[in-house]
């Protein structure tokens, strides 16, 4: 079964502008030099039980389905970047002296900072933009758009970003609390598992090899400049691959400890642009009692009637779930349900 969930990151960072005690210009530290320069701010950036979610061009319809590993929702303090930009994208300002404080209880941060010289730009700041671990150079205006990543490189966190858009001029002096901004993940996620009762037969997942990938991602979508939130960003004009094939296959691994179940995480891929023979696939040896049980083909395509339909393939993106699972009946089938928004289901593929 392919179930495709569109998993925006249910890591939220709840925006909460205001000015901090601890620093300079503070209501109650007594400080008034530089106060109508300095802008405080502070946002909590929380994680839920859940980290998929199904959408297809909007997120009105949330419905967390698939629980997530403490890989996919890792931050890195060190690499935290949170910048004023204006109505069409533009960094304008650095939020700096960022400071995050994880807590003991939940795991969430507590993340504070300032923005110095506000003033003269407060009515010009129109969007909120977080990056996440996406290394340690900064982010400007001159790299912005370039921004990208080595999918080896993202072993240990996952370079994540997000919008929002201001609903009124922020106020020095005032706490402005901007609600809740998410995460969109740079990388697709890729799952083969067996149905339960496979192992109880004597079935086991052999080698898995993912064919034609890009080894390297752009951190942003491609309306990255033009979105007004995360949220509405439209997945039918948001892909955004780095075109970078890689030389030769790459073999699926089990990172969840679990035998019956193998992932991979990968940048963006434009497979329905791709030639016949890069189009992206995934080769499934079945075992049976140790032995060989088969070699199958697995398409990011939708099935009619047990066939592929070619018309109807897909395309690698962020933030997407892709999920197959195998099973035996009187042939090796792959059930294939298409999660996007609301639930589709298809007819049985026999192998």
């Amino acid at each position: 079964m392919l179930r495709i969930n569109r998993y925006k990151s249910t890591l939220t960072v709840s925006l909460l502008f205001c000015l901090l005690s601890t620093m300079s210009c503070g209501f109650d530290d007594g400080y008034e030099d530089n106060c109508d320069e300095v802008v405080r701010v502070a946002f909590k950036m929380s994680f839920a039980d859940s980290n998929t979610r199904a959408v297809n061009e909007g997120w009105s319809d949330y419905d967390p389905t698939d629980p997530g590993v403490a890989y996919e929702n890792a931050i890195n303090p060190d690499q935290l970047q949170i910048k004023i930009c204006n109505a069409n994208g533009k960094i304008i300002a650095d939020v700096d002296n960022v400071i995050a404080i994880k807590s003991e209880t939940d795991g969430n941060y507590t993340i504070t900072g300032t923005w110095e010289d506000a003033a003269d730009k407060l009515t010009e700041a129109n969007k909120i933009m977080v990056f996440a671990n996406c290394g340690t150079s900064t982010v400007t205006q001159g790299n912005i758009a370039s921004l990208a990543f080595n999918r080896d490189d993202t072993k240990q966190y996952i370079p994540m970003w997000g919008v929002t858009t201001l609903t009124k001029t922020l106020e020095i002096g005032k706490s402005n609390d901007l609600g809740t901004i998410y995460l969109l993940r740079s990388l697709a996620k890729v799952k083969v598992k067996m149905k339960e009762g496979m192992k109880a037969s004597g079935y086991s997942l052999g080698e898995i090899t993912f064919n034609n990938y890009n080894t390297r991602g752009y951190t942003l979508p491609d309306t990255y400049n033009t979105a007004s939130d995360t949220k509405q960003i439209f997945f039918n004009n948001s892909l955004r691959p780095l075109a970078s094939l890689a030389a030769a296959p790459i073999a699926m691994t089990n990172s969840e400890n679990d035998e019956e179940s193998i992932m991979l995480y990968i940048p963006e891929y434009n497979n329905i642009n791709a030639a016949t023979d890069k189009k992206a696939t995934i080769t499934l040896n079945l075992k049976c009692e140790g032995k060989d049980d088969g070699t199958y083909t697995l398409q990011f395509c939708n099935y009619t009637d047990g066939a592929p339909d070619p018309a109807t393939l897909y395309n690698i993106q962020r933030n997407h779930y892709y999920e197959y699972t195998v099973y035996k009946d009187d042939g090796v089938k792959i059930s294939l349900t298409v999660k996007e928004w609301n639930k589709r289901t298809h007819s049985d593929i026999i192998m």
